[in-house]
């Protein structure tokens, strides 16, 4: 499942591109509220930084199979 190709490339590869991504979005907006610039309410960020969870758990799952061979 881990090691599954999508697009040419693992799921875990991609699962961490978008992990990767999620994370570096989530910083952006923090720092954009942080600083008043632009105009992004606060749920955004929550709800950013949930996904970015739920993407780094999935993540996390996908290597487990392929670390452990599931």
């Amino acid at each position: 499942m881990a090691l599954s190709a999508y697009i040419s490339f693992p799921m875990i590869m991609v699962a961490g591109s978008i992990l990767f991504l999620c994370l570096i979005g989530t910083a952006i907006l923090g720092s954009m509220i942080m600083k008043g610039k632009g105009n992004v309410p606060l749920p955004w960020h929550i709800n950013l930084a949930r996904l970015t969870v739920v993407v780094a758990i999935l993540h996390g799952i996908f290597a487990m199979v392929w670390f452990f061979g599931w």
